[in-house]
Order: structure tokens, then sequence, then C-alpha cells
């Protein structure tokens, strides 16, 4: 499981080196340094963003965690749709877990609903399915 962009850390260490004259082992522990206190202060995240969508046919979208045998919790509240319902907004979940399963979607009354997974690997969610794989 990739936790850290190792790309973004190089090309920030290049920049110090360029633009604030630093030595490349100091700009790498520089951004070392500040990747991690990136993956440390990670609040909230937008998991998707859902178009405006008519509200007699489809449900508010909604997020839960996914328990170990794949089954859905809703017993706590772990996110949020930030738009009024029917309006075009993002699915946020509050301060989201490493290597936490998230299951999130939105019905549709009509029959094929839109369900998808997703696990946090510490900077992104990564498309999974509900047991994690």
């Amino acid at each position: 499981m990739k936790k850290y962009n190792l790309s973004n850390i190089m090309k920030r260490a290049w920049e110090l080196v360029k633009k604030a004259g630093m030595t490349i082992s100091s700009g790498l522990k520089k951004a070392w340094e500040e990747a991690k206190n990136m993956a440390n202060e990670i609040k909230n995240v937008t998991i998707e963003t859902f178009a405006s969508y008519n509200v007699r046919r489809y449900s508010k979208p909604w997020v839960c965690k996914m328990e170990e045998n794949g089954k859905y919790n809703f017993k706590e509240e772990i996110g949020t749709y930030t738009a009024a319902h029917g309006d075009e907004g993002e699915l946020v979940v509050y301060e989201p877990v490493n290597g936490q399963v998230y299951g999130y979607g939105q019905k549709d009354y009509r029959g094929e609903s839109y369900i998808r997974f997703a696990k946090w690997n510490g900077t992104e969610f990564v498309a999974c399915n509900k047991m994690g794989n």
C-alpha cells in the first residue's frame, strides 16, 4: 500500500534545491517532513462529487464505513453531502481512517442504485470492492 507520492516528494526536494539554495540531502529531508505533516493534517476528504439530480427519483448521496464481513455500518455519522437535496455537491468523509473501506452511493427509486466502495490509503481514496480488495 502506497502512502506517499514519491514523485511529488522528489519534485518538491528539487524545488527547494533550486529556489531555496538547499543541498539535495536537506531538500529531501524537508520534503519528507512536509509530506508526513500533510498526511497527518488531513481532516475532511471528498470521496466523490455528484451532479444535481431529480429529488423524486434519487435519494441524497450517502457514505458509511464497511465492516470486515462486508456489511454496511450506518451506526456512526462519518460524512455528509455538502449541498442541499437535489443540488450539485460533494460527498465528504470526516477524518478518514487509513486502511478503512467506505461504501457510498445514491439510491435510485426506479431500480438501479449507484453504489461504490473505496479504501483510504492515507492520501487518497482508492476504488475497491466491499471487502477492500
